[in-house]
């Protein structure tokens, strides 16, 4: 490929860049916020040419998840630039980075009741809990729900820790230090979540038999875990964040295999009414 050539992708890709960037930038707008006139009409003009329209209809904390997300994407895409050999694993420090995951995944519980299987959760294990945003949304969508949540990443840790205080929800959110190889609760969770994406897969299969000794009888457990469109580039940038994140790359087949092979009953993915690139697989302790 010539100097040229190169030249020509690398503004092919550009185009696409700045639009997410002006997506996130309109979406973090609030209100009150001052933003010079002519800039703002330029964000619009560049989210009217990508077909983006009804940002109004979304709720402030729904703007703010989005937001978080693209914020998250530019994040780790800069750490890819910054450090291209470091190896594969979570080592992310930065709080925007961390926050932003959060933000995003607080949609999943009520994505999880929304399809109509888990409608009433009482006590839920967040394995990878993160900032513990997804726990603080859980016990919004199951207004009688207890969580805990469980990770290893200290930095992600202390965040979670001041999120659950400045909520209020110590009472209902136990944040611990724990390996998911160290799990020792017994018969404790009617719903587990394990984002099989932040797991290698020796990980995974290792801990499936004390995840399933955790859950109650009749419980879930939710293998969560991408579910890219069939095109090329999405689906390979896609792998390409997980494996470098030390993650597992999984359809809903493989995710449906690790839960059948530590025991799980009725095992099947829930039915997507989401258009957001994930994917759930659930099985019930017998």
């Amino acid at each position: 490929m010539s100097m040229q050539e190169m030249t020509a992708v690398i503004t092919r890709f550009q185009a696409t860049t700045d639009a997410l960037a002006a997506l996130g930038a309109r979406l973090a707008i609030g209100e009150g916020d001052t933003v010079p006139p002519e800039i703002l009409a330029a964000l619009d003009e560049v989210l009217a040419a990508a077909g983006v329209t009804g940002l109004d209809g979304l709720e402030p904390q729904q703007r703010a998840m989005m937001a978080g997300l693209i914020r998250t994407m530019f994040a780790q895409s800069a750490d890819l630039i910054g450090c291209p050999t470091r190896g594969a694993g979570w080592f992310y420090t930065d709080p925007v980075l961390l926050e932003g995951v959060g933000r995003a995944s607080m949609m999943m519980p009520g994505l999880l009741r929304g399809s109509g299987e888990l409608t009433g959760v009482s006590s839920l294990l967040d394995i990878g809990t993160g900032v513990g945003l997804l726990a603080i949304s859980a016990t919004r969508v199951w207004p009688e729900c207890t969580v805990t949540g469980i990770d290893v990443w200290e930095p992600s840790l202390e965040l979670a820790r001041r999120n659950v205080a400045a909520e209020g929800l110590e009472h209902r959110i136990e944040i611990r230090r724990q390996d998911i190889l160290d799990l020792d609760d017994a018969g404790r969770y009617d719903c587990v979540w394990l984002p099989s994406f932040f797991f290698g897969p020796e990980v995974l299969a290792a801990a499936l038999p004390k995840i399933i000794a955790a859950t109650r009888p009749g419980g879930h457990v939710v293998a969560a875990h991408y579910e890219p469109p069939p095109d090329p580039l999405p689906r390979t940038t896609m792998r390409l964040r997980t494996i470098r994140d030390g993650g597992s790359v999984l359809d809903s087949g493989g995710a449906a295999e690790l839960l059948r092979g530590a025991g799980c009953l009725d095992v099947h993915p829930l039915t997507r009414t989401w258009p957001i690139p994930f994917g759930f697989v659930t099985g019930r302790k017998a």
